[in-house]
């Protein structure tokens, strides 16, 4: 009786791996797919980065160099051996220089407003631009920023005046307003003349409006120091170096 159990025990086994080998590798199944060729990957490989040079070199002969340093970085990142990132790299850093003085030029050209209105005697012109850091920071007192603004105005019948606006605020003027520290790109403050309006409005004029304007033309950041009622005595920073001259027709121009 043991005998027949241990042939039978033995057999048993033996089917078993049988059926195991039959079932991991089945009769007439197809060998698994070798991995891809190495020639074959770095071919995609290749073909890729070449797709990303043309791209590439599609948007700087369109001037959209922001774009093109992005693909650029891109391809040159993803396809660091291919022949087109080598192509790619030999002018990535010129056209990433460029991309962000373009950037740049955009951003400082986007903090001027410029308004033309319609007003007695003829047309007025206009171009403003706030203080940054603002006056105020918003959310701080549960309501918007406030900023100083500089204004460059042509009115036909007052002529071209370069002032300082408040938002709902006053200059302090009590001790004199003749003048006004004057910073251009860091340089040392120098003294600028400057008048209070009979009216009382919240503005404080530049008198001499031709030479502030040639040296903004020449300036990328103006900083004025003023005192204001309730906050005393403060830095008003202005990075004026978007200013287009084509909005304000009548201005005197820089020579």
């Amino acid at each position: 009786m043991s005998e027949r159990f241990f042939a039978i025990t033995v057999l048993g086994g033996a089917l078993a791996l049988a059926a195991c080998s039959s079932g991991s590798n089945p009769p007439g199944a197809p060998a698994p797919a070798p991995a891809q060729n190495a020639a074959t990957v770095k071919a995609n490989a290749e073909a890729q980065a070449d797709k990303g040079l043309k791209a590439y070199e599609q948007a700087r002969a369109n001037g959209s160099l922001d774009i093109a340093a992005q693909i650029g970085a891109e391809t040159a990142a993803k396809y660091p051996d291919s022949a087109a990132a080598a192509k790619v790299r030999e002018t990535l850093a010129d056209v990433t220089a460029q991309a962000k003085q373009e950037s740049e030029k955009r951003r400082l050209a986007g903090l001027w407003a410029y308004t033309v209105a319609s007003v007695k005697g003829g047309t007025q012109y206009a171009a403003s631009i706030e203080n940054n850091p603002p006056l105020v920071p918003p959310g701080l007192t549960g309501g918007d920023a406030k900023h100083a603004h500089l204004i460059l105005r042509q009115h036909p019948e007052w002529g071209q005046t370069v002032y300082l606006m408040l938002d709902n605020d006053k200059f302090n003027c009590k001790s004199g307003c003749k003048t006004l520290p004057v910073s251009f790109d860091g340089e040392p403050a120098k003294q600028w003349k400057a008048t209070i309006p009979p009216t009382g409005e919240p503005a404080l004029f530049i008198d001499d409006d031709k030479a502030f304007i040639a040296r903004v033309l020449k300036t990328k950041k103006v900083a004025i120091d003023v005192n204001l009622v309730g906050d005393g005595r403060k830095t008003l920073v202005f990075e004026t170096g978007g200013l287009d001259l084509s909005h304000l027709p009548n201005t005197t121009k820089k020579k």
